[in-house]
C-alpha cells in the first residue's frame, strides 16, 4: 500500500509541487513530466499548457514594454526639442522687439520735433495732421512691439496676465487714423 500510494499519488504531487515552486521563483521554462496515464498526467499537461500560455504572455508583455520604452525615449527627445524651440522663439521675439523699438523711438522723437516746428509755422494744417498720424501710427507700432515683448515675458513666466476692458470706439478711432492716409492716397 505504501509503495502504491507513494508511486501513484505522492510522487506526481511532489513533481507538481516542485514545478510550482520553480515557477514561483520565476522559471517559466520548466515543465512537469508525469506519465501515469491518469488524472495526474492530465493535470500535468494542463499545468504545462498554462505555463506555455503564461510564458507567451510574459514574452508579449516584455516586447510591448520594449516598444513603450522606445516610444517614451522618442517622446522625451521630442519634448526636449519642443522646449528648446520654444525657448529660441521667445528669445527671438525679445531680440527682434528690442531691435525694432530703438529705431522706432528715434522716428517718433523726430516726428514730434517736426510736428512742433510745423505747428509754429503758417501752414495749411495738412503737414501737422500728417505728422500727428505718423506719431499716432508710430506709437501704435511701439505698443505692438511692447505687446510682443510682454508675450515673450509671459511665456518665460516673468509676467502676470491681467485682463482689462477695451474701448471699441477708441480702437476703431485709432484704426481709422492709421488707415486714413491710405484711403486719401487711393482717393
Amino acid at each position: 500500500f505504501y509503495l502504491i500510494t507513494t508511486r501513484l499519488i505522492l510522487q506526481p504531487v511532489r513533481v507538481l509541487q516542485e514545478t510550482a515552486e520553480k515557477v514561483s521563483q520565476g522559471d517559466l521554462n520548466i515543465r512537469s513530466d508525469i506519465n501515469t496515464g491518469d488524472e495526474f498526467q492530465q493535470l500535468s499537461e494542463t499545468f504545462n499548457t498554462m505555463l506555455a500560455n503564461l510564458k507567451h504572455s510574459a514574452d508579449q508583455l516584455h516586447s510591448i514594454n520594449k516598444g513603450l520604452d522606445l516610444k517614451l525615449g522618442q517622446l522625451a527627445e521630442t519634448n526636449v526639442a519642443l522646449y528648446e524651440s520654444n525657448r529660441l522663439k521667445t528669445e527671438f521675439l525679445a531680440n527682434v522687439s528690442h531691435e525694432l523699438r530703438t529705431p522706432l523711438n528715434s522716428i517718433l522723437g523726430f516726428a514730434e520735433l517736426l510736428r512742433d516746428a510745423v505747428a509754429g509755422g503758417a501752414h495749411d494744417g495738412k503737414p501737422a495732421r500728417y505728422l500727428t498720424n505718423i506719431l499716432h501710427s508710430g506709437r501704435h507700432l511701439l505698443d505692438l512691439i511692447n505687446d510682443l515683448l510682454d508675450l515673450a515675458k509671459i511665456e518665460a513666466g516673468k509676467m502676470e496676465v491681467r485682463s482689462e476692458p477695451l474701448s471699441l470706439p477708441d480702437l476703431f478711432e485709432g484704426l481709422g487714423n492709421i488707415l486714413k492716409p491710405l484711403v486719401e492716397q487711393k482717393g
